[in-house]
């Protein structure tokens, strides 16, 4: 991190060198600001300085240029104030206080759209009116007599702006540095105390980057941890505060570039690579809190089932990619660019893309309902569609079913979502119903006793439902007495449902081989009846 800030400082001195170059050339194509085209807009000449009023364009950049340090002409400058509007001087200071608005509003001319047009008409208003900027709408010019000249209502208001914009502190001071400005002779295209400004704010920086950073990890942490927030101390306010020193950095430089009265060119590209820098900065914090984010749900998951930890990566690529949308529409619209028809671009495009993808995304929705629902777990046996197996794999698309075939099922989670799923893995207790069949002829005093028996032996059992089962003689077969045993198990899974049911199968077996039970199995008894024609009729009575 040295290094990068080491080389942000390197780079802004070399672009404020570069900056200079065409000055310092003194090459007329370079320096030329606005058309000079005499046989089409009407020029005129004040103290041998040519300037023209024919436009917005011209209008603002006779206001502008010659109130540079190479050409200051404040007499010119004053030409874009109604003539009406108090003395010549007065003009004058209208004319340096409505720049230095200017600059406290980063307003200059690269980055204004002025047009060069004579009948220029505002497409709002319909009228022969240009507004500077959307910041300062109070400030416009309006055609007067064939000239664009600032209209009577924005005169007035300029002296008010002035002391809102610049409070009684910052008033002085860009009075004096404007006094310092005109006072000093240049060095490499600046002014000796404008360098000595830049190295001023770059010690400055340099020392409250480094004490930010001291401060998080030596105080904040320490106190963090002696609290017991462990993850906020080694996790979140690492991931923060570097993001969060460059971005205050870049916003102090940016509203303190007004008071060093650079020119335009350099305060324009100043202004614009902090806030590019601001920005980037301002993303990489959404991007951090989006894993912020993630790790307090995760947190929060482990200590409540509310939430499965199988949703945070789905959460986590949905909330970085939510940051890095937002942050680039935060850059955009630093940058000056109108976001709302992008966003409206991007909602049109979002929903085409939608339509032609519907299907991912309703796997993709069905992925999250899954996810957060929960109807179903890995390992669970479930029942869709008439389709049974377990549960191997919940993903972002399909969910993978093992069938009792030992086949792989892959249904899309879109289906999933919409289907009836039977969850038999989230039984609480597992039924066991089955009929015990007895030959007719056993005893009733031996079947009482059977019947004690396997109600104790379901009691003494470690798996059954103890308040509800039953063991009752219920039946008279055609071959056989059947005594009803319903019973529940309380098993986590099938195999340890078997396992339970064997147990009480083996003992029931036992406990009938010490009564001298028999169980009863499908037969078959003939009779031969002879009639009085000696005839013979066999009858098969099913037992």
């Amino acid at each position: 991190m040295n290094k990068l800030l080491i080389s942000f400082f390197l780079l802004l001195f070399s672009f404020i060198a570069q900056a200079q170059e065409p000055i310092e050339k003194d090459d007329a194509n370079a320096i030329e600001s606005y058309p000079n085209d005499h046989s089409f807009y009407q020029f005129l000449t004040l103290d041998s300085i040519e300037y023209s009023l024919s436009t917005p364009y011209h209008s603002f950049h006779t206001h502008i240029d010659n109130l540079e340090d190479d050409s200051y002409y404040p007499k010119i400058a004053a030409q874009v104030f109604p003539l009406s509007v108090g003395t010549l001087e007065e003009r004058k200071k209208m004319a340096i206080e409505l720049k230095m608005i200017y600059l406290a509003n980063n307003i200059y001319i690269n980055n204004i759209e002025l047009p060069l047009t004579k009948d220029f008409k505002d497409p709002k208003t319909k009228t022969k009116r240009f507004q500077v900027s959307s910041k300062i709408p109070s400030i416009y010019l309006e055609y007067q007599n064939g000239r664009w000249k600032y209209s009577n209502y924005s005169c007035k208001a300029i002296h008010q702006l002035f002391v809102d914009t610049y409070p009684s502190f910052t008033r002085n001071v860009i009075v004096y540095t404007f006094q310092l400005q005109r006072s000093q002779e240049k060095f490499l295209g600046l002014k000796v105390w404008q360098w000595m400004s830049f190295l001023g704010f770059i010690i400055i920086s340099y020392i409250y980057y480094f004490f930010s950073i001291w401060f998080t990890k030596q105080i904040v942490q320490r106190l963090l941890l002696r609290i017991k927030q462990e993850q906020l101390a080694n996790i979140i306010i690492p991931k923060l505060r570097q993001p969060i020193a460059w971005a205050s950095i870049m916003l102090i430089a940016y509203y303190s570039i007004a008071f060093l009265l650079l020119p335009n060119n350099i305060s324009y590209i100043l202004t614009l690579l902090f806030k590019i820098i601001f920005g980037v900065n301002c993303g990489i914090l959404l991007y951090q809190l989006a894993d912020i984010i993630i790790i307090r749900i995760g947190s929060f998951s482990q200590k409540s089932e509310r939430i499965d930890t199988n949703l945070l990566p789905i959460l986590k690529v949905i909330f970085r990619i939510i940051a890095i949308s937002l942050g680039i529409l935060f850059i955009l619209n630093l940058l000056g660019y109108d976001i709302t028809h992008l966003i409206t671009g991007i909602s049109f495009g979002g929903v085409a893309i939608a339509f032609a993808a519907q299907d991912a995304l309703k796997n993709f929705i069905g992925s999250v309902m899954i996810f957060a629902d929960k109807p179903f777990e890995v390992g669970d046996w479930v029942n869709v569609r008439g389709q049974e197996g377990i549960v191997e794999e919940i993903g972002f698309r399909t969910t993978r079913i093992r069938t009792f075939a030992n086949s792989i099922l892959n249904i899309p989670n879109g289906s999933m979502a919409d289907s009836d799923i039977d969850n038999l893995g989230k039984r609480q207790f597992r039924r066991f119903k089955t009929n015990l069949s007895i030959p007719y002829g056993t005893p009733p005093d031996q079947i009482e006793l059977f019947i004690k028996s396997i109600k104790k032996a379901v009691e003494d059992h470690p798996k059954t439902r103890k308040d509800f089962y039953e063991v009752r003689l219920n039946n008279f077969s055609s071959s056989s007495l059947d005594i009803l045993l319903y019973i529940f198990f309380i098993t986590k899974d099938w195999s340890e449902e078997l396992q339970a049911r064997e147990y009480l199968m083996l003992k029931i077996l036992r406990i009938a081989e010490q009564i001298g039970i028999d169980f009863a199995f499908p037969t078959q008894t003939i009779h031969i009846a002879q009639n009085h024609d000696n005839d013979i009729h066999i009858a098969d009575q099913q037992q």
